[in-house]
């Protein structure tokens, strides 16, 4: 008898009852630089940020499983959160002499649309501003850095990540003390020797205090956290 077997069949029919990351075998060996960033505390950082630069979406009949719906309460934050819309878009050009960037800041990673989806249905706008306009300071400070570093002749080629609140947040497995709270963004350069240049560049910034972490994710993206509440980097230690 033929028949089309489905996602979900499959699975079972594998014995796969559990989506999810699988610690790695004693085997495995990290790298210099992560062995060196987990023994400064920063190893939740990593841990949580392994599937948030995911260049390929995950098969939205599998990520629903672990999907935790939003609350009403959650959702009249988001929606509250996109009434400001143009104001900050507004304050942002002001400050950035109209940069580009600003509108980048308020569109979610569109690698994770799906999951955002499953958070907030289908009918949820696919956008997110931080609901207390004190927050718009780092975001907005984000870019000014990016400014700076595509002065210095850094390629970037968007920024993918402000606020996050929870639970989608912890749908696409992104730390609690971070994203949430939207101090930070994270920034897709043009590869991966830009992203280590531009790190390069961020540590003698964070060292001037102008941001407070740094978070390399192995790839061509970079976690800027410009007032994360944990000061520290992880991927990579500046020198």
């Amino acid at each position: 008898m033929k028949f089309k077997m489905t996602t979900l069949t499959l699975m079972f029919a594998l014995g796969l009852g559990q989506i999810g990351c699988q610690p790695a075998s004693s085997g495995d060996a990290l790298n210099e630089e992560t062995t060196a960033a987990i023994e400064d505390g920063a190893s939740e950082d990593i841990a949580d940020h392994i599937h948030n630069d995911s260049e390929e979406a995950i098969d939205p009949e599998i990520e629903s499983l672990g999907c935790v719906k939003a609350s009403s309460s959650q959702k009249a934050q988001v929606n509250l959160g996109n009434t400001k819309e143009e104001e900050f878009l507004q304050r942002c050009a002001k400050e950035t002499n109209n940069s580009s960037w600003c509108s980048q800041l308020v569109r979610p990673n569109k690698n994770s649309a799906s999951t955002f989806r499953c958070t907030y249905g289908s009918s949820q706008e696919h956008q997110l501003i931080h609901p207390d306009e004190k927050t718009w300071q780092y975001p907005i400070a984000g870019v000014k850095i990016l400014q700076d570093l595509s002065a210095r002749g850094i390629k970037i080629s968007h920024i993918y990540n402000w606020w996050r609140p929870e639970p989608y947040n912890k749908n696409v497995g992104g730390a609690k003390g971070r994203h949430p709270y939207g101090t930070s963004i994270d920034v897709r350069f043009a590869s991966n020797s830009e992203a280590d240049r531009a790190f390069r560049e961020l540590c003698k910034m964070r060292a001037q205090k102008r941001l407070r972490a740094i978070g390399h994710y192995g790839s061509a993206s970079l976690h800027i956290g410009v007032g994360d509440k944990t000061a520290n980097t992880w991927g990579k230690r500046c020198n």
